[in-house]
């Protein structure tokens, strides 16, 4: 009976990544049914962050410079707002 305390360990081992290999399958088929089928990491990517298209760090080019340039801004006002306080 001792065998018996290291069946539940085993399927926990056996399962999670049967579970894990299921979910990636799945998404693969549900992203390649959400695509259309075409080829390309765009489907897959519903999966798996960072990968895809790249559609979002194309996006967001011009909200980061638009950043930065407020940011340089800001900066700017914060010297002049010190210079007066030191007066």
């Amino acid at each position: 009976m001792e065998w018996a305390i290291g069946i539940p360990v085993l399927l926990i081992l056996l399962v999670c990544p049967l579970m894990m290999l299921g979910m990636i399958v799945g998404g693969w088929i549900i992203g390649h049914r959400a695509v259309g089928g075409r080829a390309g990491h765009s489907g897959h990517g519903m999966m798996c962050m960072g990968h895809g298209d790249g559609s979002h760090s194309r996006a967001d080019r011009p909200l980061v410079q638009e950043l930065k340039e407020e940011r340089e801004r800001l900066d700017q006002l914060i010297a002049r707002a010190e210079r007066e306080e030191s007066r």
